[in-house]
């Protein structure tokens, strides 16, 4: 599980909510969630932003 599904899970985000909050795409979203893409340094701020976490938890390793 990538740190970013995880962090949907615990606040309650599905990847349809969360996409429509970060004002991006679901289908990308879900590629993040599976880690088929990487996240910027840019992107996870805006994804951090959202879900109110430091931006460092979505980029760390699993």
């Amino acid at each position: 599980m990538t740190n970013l599904r995880r962090l949907l899970k615990e606040k309650g985000f599905t990847g349809k909510t969360f996409a429509e909050k970060c004002g991006v795409g679901t289908s990308i979203i879900y590629k993040y969630m599976c880690g088929n893409r990487p996240i910027s340094p840019k992107l996870a701020a805006r994804f951090a932003k959202v879900l109110k976490v430091d931006p460092s938890e979505i980029l760390e390793d699993d």
